[in-house]
């Protein structure tokens, strides 16, 4: 929605238009991994509230454009004072991505440790069983 909204006010506001191509070029690079994420987490029957920390973020920005893009070319304070916010989104955008995108990758990977551990101590449990059954078998052959 926040690239659509980029896309729409920057049309008939030409006063952004390099702070939205800035910031809709980052966005672009963002939605892939956010629909695989979501579309995993769907599928992992994971949290939705990761992905909602996600959303809320990029709706906050799309808030930000909209208000900008109805600023007049002609009010110079205003003009300065939103440029410096839509970098600053663009900025924090990328930060936020960065650590949060880090620690959820981080959570991740943990969680699929511990599975193939868990998977290995089973692992381990069939193989004594096994172990067990053709030691056991070897001896009823060896007793006939």
């Amino acid at each position: 929605m926040l690239s659509e909204s980029i896309t729409q006010a920057g049309k008939p506001s030409v006063c952004f238009d390099s702070n939205f191509r800035r910031l809709n070029s980052t966005l672009l690079s963002i939605k892939p991994v956010l629909d695989d994420i979501e579309r995993l987490n769907k599928a992992l029957e994971g949290r939705e509230s990761e992905i909602d920390i996600f959303k809320k973020r990029l709706e906050e920005g799309e808030k930000l454009v909209r208000k900008s893009a109805k600023i007049k070319c002609y009010n110079v304070c205003k003009r300065w004072y939103y440029s410096k916010k839509l970098a600053d989104l663009e900025k924090s955008t990328m930060k936020f991505f960065e650590v949060h995108g880090l620690m959820q990758s981080c959570r991740d990977r943990k969680k699929i440790l511990v599975a193939l551990k868990e998977e290995g101590e089973k692992l381990d449990e069939i193989y004594a069983i096994l172990k067990d059954m053709k030691l056991n078998k070897t001896r009823r052959i060896s007793t006939i």
